[in-house]
């Protein structure tokens, strides 16, 4: 059985926070030295393994795999819609058209902002 170095560095940095958590919530409880560091011993140990546990399922049951080709297939989404996007400016450029600037749309010519005057006033019942 080979023991991974990074799933064994994962599981101690949960299983120390979950033990200074412990001894930070006994400490603050004033409970007795002794059963703080037991419970903080006892949390240390039962974190490190469930931790451990659950990154040697997740690895043999391949999702950092799946997870891994998600990534890929969002990337080449990704690549595949700045592919379009230039090609449409590119073909805007060959017809004639401007593109809009930043910032600007087809929308923006017929946007008028409000006039405090064009609101109308609510009156609230007071007393």
């Amino acid at each position: 059985m080979v023991i991974c170095v990074f799933k064994l560095g994962v599981a101690l940095v949960f299983a120390v926070i979950a033990a200074l958590t412990a001894m930070v919530a006994g400490l603050l409880s004033d409970a007795r030295l002794w059963i703080v560091l037991g419970r903080a011993f006892c949390s240390f140990i039962v974190s490190g393994v469930v931790v451990y546990i659950g990154m040697v399922l997740f690895d043999k049951l391949g999702y950092a795999s799946a997870i891994h080709e998600i990534e890929e297939s969002i990337e080449e989404i990704d690549k595949e819609e700045a592919a379009e996007a230039k090609q449409q400016e590119s073909q805007a450029n060959e017809a004639g058209d401007t593109p809009a600037e930043d910032g600007e749309s087809v929308e923006d010519e017929n946007f008028t902002p409000l006039q405090a005057d064009s609101l109308r006033h609510v009156e609230t019942d007071q007393g």
